[in-house]
């Protein structure tokens, strides 16, 4: 996924001096255009079939929240999921979409999560986005019992079926005094020296990663994005090795793109599928072929300093050996595992989770 989008006003500019196609062209795109409009009745009458067998489907996840939430004697542990513990926090760290998203401090806080819910903000057209609600039962954490979070969406393209997000809401978490696990407290800089200062110890919080931080983050075009969203940002580009950038615009436009498709993992294969999440039995399975490449470039690049170490220097005039280069560095690309998510019912033909 790149970070540089395409300029509007540049894409007109290109069309309007783009030259006028040939006969058989126009010819071929008005078959085309015909073929479009079909293609539009068959989503309809999809998206209608979608709300039907939704409605179908609604109890059974109602019945696992209630199988979930039963507490077997007085001594239930404190958690969102009395039966299982920590089910919810399970299922998501399974899935490659939160590897890097839930940190060990978030764990405490998602074992109260009861219960993940999501619905079409249209029935009409579900292109136009969803939402996802997060359940929380009563915790020492904060006082919200749910999170709310809306993705206003557009159809970019009905020749790719990309879909692009417009907007990106969140509900503002209300943190218990002391409780904010999004920070952290650090030694700060006294001025001055002497023993004295340095017995003067002062602390002050700094923002850290966090799923709280992460996820539950408002993001719009032309919107200022903090300083912690940026750096994020700038991580993700690193790591799918996109050119670093400093542009707002590149930079929210990158994490709204991102966080859509994590968006779309919690909807389409962390609800629908829970249980298996938890088992692990949905997580795709790590390619063994890519692995052993791992290994072998490894163990090639241990033969190779080897070799050198065991080389005798070539010597100068003075007796003395010639200089070595560094070794060559080890690593490869980390393999990405991939999978085929199921379509979750009640929504329209759509762009579904790419992180597995």
């Amino acid at each position: 996924m790149g970070i540089a989008k395409k300029d509007e006003k540049a894409e007109k500019a290109e069309a309007a001096e783009a030259p006028e196609d040939l006969p058989v062209v126009k010819q071929l795109k008005e078959i085309c255009d015909e073929y479009a409009k079909i293609e539009m009745e068959f989503e309809k009458k999809v998206e209608e079939l979608q709300i039907e067998y939704t409605k179908k489907q609604k109890p059974l996840l109602q019945q696992r929240k209630e199988v979930l939430m039963k507490a077997e004697g007085e001594n239930a542990p404190a958690t969102g999921t009395p039966a299982l513990m920590g089910f919810w926090l399970k299922a998501m760290q399974n899935h490659p979409a939160f590897e890097d998203l839930v940190q060990d401090w978030d764990e405490p806080v998602l074992e109260f999560l009861q219960d993940i819910t999501t619905a079409v903000l249209d029935e009409s057209d579900g292109n136009k986005g969803f939402e996802l609600v997060f359940k929380f039962a009563p915790n020492p954490y904060f006082e919200n019992t749910e999170l709310k979070k809306v993705y206003e969406t557009e159809r970019g393209s009905i020749y790719n079926g990309e879909i692009d997000a417009k907007e990106i809401k969140a509900d503002v978490l209300k943190w218990n005094t002391g409780k904010d696990i999004t920070v952290e407290k650090v030694a700060k800089k006294v001025k001055g020296g002497g023993a004295k200062k340095a017995k003067q110890k002062k602390e002050k919080e700094e923002a850290r990663p966090s799923f709280f931080r992460d996820f539950f983050r408002n993001l719009k075009p032309g919107e200022p994005l903090p300083d912690d969203a940026k750096e994020q940002a700038r991580m993700m580009a690193e790591d799918e090795e996109e050119e670093d950038d400093d542009d707002d615009e590149d930079l929210i436009a990158y994490l709204m793109e991102n966080d859509l498709e994590i968006g779309q993992c919690v909807r389409d294969n962390i609800i629908p599928w829970a249980v298996r999440w938890y088992t692990g039995e949905a997580a795709p399975e790590e390619d063994d072929d890519d692995d052993d490449e791992d290994e072998e470039e490894e163990d090639d690049d241990d033969d190779d300093e080897d070799e050198d170490e065991s080389e005798e220097p070539p010597k100068g005039k003075a007796g003395r050996g010639r200089a070595g280069a560094p070794p060559p560095k080890k690593g490869g690309k980390k393999p990405t595992p991939k999978g085929s998510p199921e379509q979750k019912p009640g929504e329209a033909p759509k762009e579904e989770c790419k992180q597995q």
